[in-house]
């Protein structure tokens, strides 16, 4: 009788157990998890979400990743037979700053913040002082877009950049630069390349695909000029720079939105 009773008892623990577990599962991911290249080669996770080994990107849910087309938080992804993110864009890591440059401060995931680099500077250029002085001057961003199409990833996303002020700073895990183009087809392929990075990177983040848009508590993409607007500064870009090639705030607006 007290075998039964125990054997009784410990099935019972094993389907709580089991409960609890695929509960967890189910759980819709939320945030990123940043791991090792080896970790991302696992089958199994126990937590949902995004997973980043600074390469790589894998949407895991159910305890794993996922393959083929799905939508996250508004945007369309593709992943491949291996989990791994089929990327929008081309990304290049050869201005990627060093360990002891810039910040690995996390920062809070509210905004993502657009520029462009204010000079003639195209993308490499601008990505090539940003590597030299980012530690001397205190300024670059997480991305560099630019050189027709081309992403430079300067600092791993969801740490602190130095772009825009220590209070917009803090709250964006993305801050991106635009490089200007030497003609508007480089232009085109630029700007395709930007609005899928900020695509790609809202919906990684959970952060709105809303423009300019409410007061300092509400979470979206917001402008440089936006900044100085509501936090600080007198920065004004992105937005001259893209009307030299016909795109307004409202163009800009619904490419963000996938309209």
């Amino acid at each position: 009788m007290q075998k039964r009773e125990m054997g009784w008892l410990a099935a019972c623990v094993v389907t709580i157990l089991a409960i609890v577990l695929l509960a967890v599962l189910m759980i819709p991911g939320r945030g990123v998890h940043y791991v090792s290249s080896a970790t991302l080669q696992r089958h199994f996770y126990l937590h949902n979400g995004w997973y980043y080994d600074g390469r790589d990107w894998a949407f895991v849910q159910g305890g794993h990743k996922v393959t083929g087309t799905r939508q996250i938080n508004g945007v369309t992804y593709r992943f491949g037979q291996n989990g791994k993110q089929i990327l929008p864009y081309k990304i290049s890591y050869q201005y990627q700053l060093g360990s002891g440059q810039g910040t690995n401060q996390p920062a809070t995931p509210k905004y993502i913040i657009l520029h462009d680099v204010g000079s003639r500077a195209d993308g490499q250029q601008a990505a090539s002082y940003m590597q030299r002085t980012a530690n001397s001057s205190q300024a670059y961003t997480n991305f560099v877009v630019g050189n027709g199409g081309t992403v430079y990833q300067m600092k791993r996303p969801g740490t602190v950049a130095w772009g825009a002020g220590t209070t917009a700073n803090q709250n964006a895990p993305v801050q991106i630069e635009l490089g200007h183009a030497h003609s508007t087809a480089e232009f085109r392929a630029d700007y395709q390349a930007y609005v899928a990075l900020v695509r790609d990177m809202a919906g990684k983040y959970d952060i709105p695909l809303k423009l300019d848009q409410g007061s300092t508590n509400t979470s979206g993409i917001k402008s440089h000029r936006w900044v100085s607007q509501h936090i600080w500064g007198d920065h004004q870009d992105p937005y001259e720079y893209l009307t030299r090639y016909d795109v307004s705030k409202a163009d800009l607006a619904n490419a963000l939105a996938g309209k």
